[in-house]
């Protein structure tokens, strides 16, 4: 129910523990994010982002998708600091193959910290989400993104995102009525 889930956002929120969602709304859209998705609460918190208002899953959570899917599967074919070649399934026969250069990486503008130190990772993920878009795409129901493909700094090793671009925006004057951002959240939702 919307008051379970809001009571979630708060118990989520609350602790501090995820320092993207220190507001028990921008838990609660985190969590109905990753629930469309077939993901927990927790694997959620952890793995799901908002970035320039699209939703954005980590490497890890993109593969999960496509491995727990029972239509979809993948391969690692070659995975070195210069390049990752995935091959894709479905149903067992393979349906395409994506490859990310470190030369696509340099034509793409990506050379931060992370692409020096942690090169297959980012080369990975940048292979598995570009092959869910493509071979994937009934799995999310829209393009699936990395972090690092909407402009965020993630960390190459855990793929936790450090760093979150500012998009700046000014809100149209709301009339709350007194409530809180939560009852406002609450009611909005709750039809």
């Amino acid at each position: 129910s919307h008051e379970d889930t809001m009571t979630l956002g708060k118990v989520l929120a609350a602790p501090g523990y995820f320092a993207d969602s220190r507001e028990a709304a921008q838990a609660v859209v985190k969590v109905l994010a990753g629930s469309e998705l077939g993901f927990g609460p927790i694997a959620s918190m952890t793995g799901v982002n908002i970035i320039k208002g699209k939703v954005s899953l980590s490497a890890n959570l993109i593969a999960a998708a496509i491995k727990r899917s029972g239509r979809y599967n993948y391969r690692v074919r070659k995975m070195t600091d210069t390049e990752c070649t995935i091959t894709f399934f479905e149903n067992g026969e393979e349906i395409g193959v994506s490859t990310f250069t470190a030369a696509d990486a340099k034509t793409a503008g990506l050379n931060g910290d992370n692409w020096r130190k942690f090169p297959r990772n980012m080369l990975f993920a940048r292979a598995i989400s570009n092959g869910a878009k493509w071979y994937c795409p009934d799995l999310s129901g829209g393009p699936l993104y990395t972090p690092d493909e909407l402009g965020a700094t993630v960390d190459g090793e855990t793929g936790e995102v450090i760093d979150v671009p500012v998009v700046v925006s000014t809100p149209a004057p709301a009339s709350t009525n007194g409530m809180t951002e939560l009852e406002q959240f609450a009611t909005t939702y709750s039809d």
